[in-house]
Formats: C-alpha cells, sequence, structure tokens
C-alpha cells in the first residue's frame, strides 16, 4: 500500500528535477514557446513553482484563492528566482505533508468549488501528484526545441546530466 511519504518523496523527487531543468534554460530563451497560445519556459517554471503545493494548501485550509495569490506572486519571479522558489514549495509540501494523519489519505473528504467531495489522498494524486510530472515533461520538451537537443532521459527522469 502507497503510503503518504511515498507520495510526498514522489512530488519532491519531481520537484528536484524540474530545479535541475532550470539549469538547463538556453541563455535568453526563458520566452521562448512553442506556439502562441503555450506557456513560455519561464511561465512554465514559474508554474512549476507551486502547482505542487497550491491545491493541497488550498484544500486544507478550505480557502480556494491560495492557488491565485501564488500565481500573482509567481508572476514575479525571474529565471534567477525559480530555484529558491522551487525550495520553498519543497520545504511547504513537507510542512503540509507532516500535518496530514495517515488516515486523512483515506478518509479525510474534500472538494474544489463545484466539484464533488472526494478523499484528500485521491485529491493529491489528482493534482500535484499528476501536475508535477506532467509540467516538467513540457518544460523539458521546451528545453529541447529552444536550443538544448542534447538533453535527454537522465536529465528528465532523475535530474542529472548523462553520464
Amino acid at each position: 500500500m502507497i503510503d503518504k511519504q511515498m507520495i510526498l518523496d514522489s512530488m519532491l523527487k519531481e520537484i528536484n528535477v524540474v530545479k535541475h531543468l532550470a539549469t538547463k534554460v538556453p541563455a535568453g530563451k526563458e520566452d521562448f514557446r512553442p506556439s502562441e497560445k503555450q506557456r513560455s519556459t519561464l511561465e512554465l517554471l514559474r508554474y512549476l513553482s507551486y502547482c505542487g503545493v497550491s491545491g493541497l494548501k488550498a484544500a486544507l485550509a478550505t480557502d480556494w484563492e491560495i492557488g491565485k495569490r501564488m500565481s500573482e506572486a509567481a508572476n514575479k519571479l525571474t529565471l534567477k528566482d525559480i530555484p529558491a522558489a522551487l525550495d520553498r514549495e519543497a520545504s511547504e509540501l513537507k510542512d503540509l505533508f507532516a500535518q496530514i494523519k495517515p488516515e486523512d489519505l483515506a478518509q479525510k473528504m474534500v472538494a474544489r468549488p463545484g466539484q464533488d467531495p472526494m478523499p484528500l489522498g485521491r485529491f493529491i494524486l489528482d493534482s500535484a501528484f499528476k501536475y508535477l510530472p506532467s509540467y516538467k515533461m513540457q518544460l523539458f520538451l521546451n528545453l529541447k526545441a529552444s536550443g538544448r537537443p542534447e538533453l535527454s532521459t537522465p536529465n528528465l527522469w532523475r535530474g542529472e546530466d548523462p553520464k
């Protein structure tokens, strides 16, 4: 059975990989976007700096404006600010998970406005747990398309350069 520490560890690994990928943005290419309506590389990094924690924070506080406030703060981040922002996200996730009792994953019900309630564990899996690797993949593809074709599997899945 998967437990809360396994979920947290997986999410923290994704954040660490994003930190690694953030170091791979080609000079002057932080505004690269694959198409007009897609996020730029910097916009993706800004989103990744809070998407892992905002929903959980909002659900536990029952304050659905938290995500909006976090987005507004992230919109001010520069590329240089991203590593520290990712560290803050990881720290906040650890703090939030420390507040969750093991039984909360199955028994505590949460609901986004206008949606049916679901167990907290399912909420985490259907939000941040999926958001982090999905947007990490988009970041990786942006980087490759913007001048980093040498990036490969170890960069994406382990957060390290190939040997």
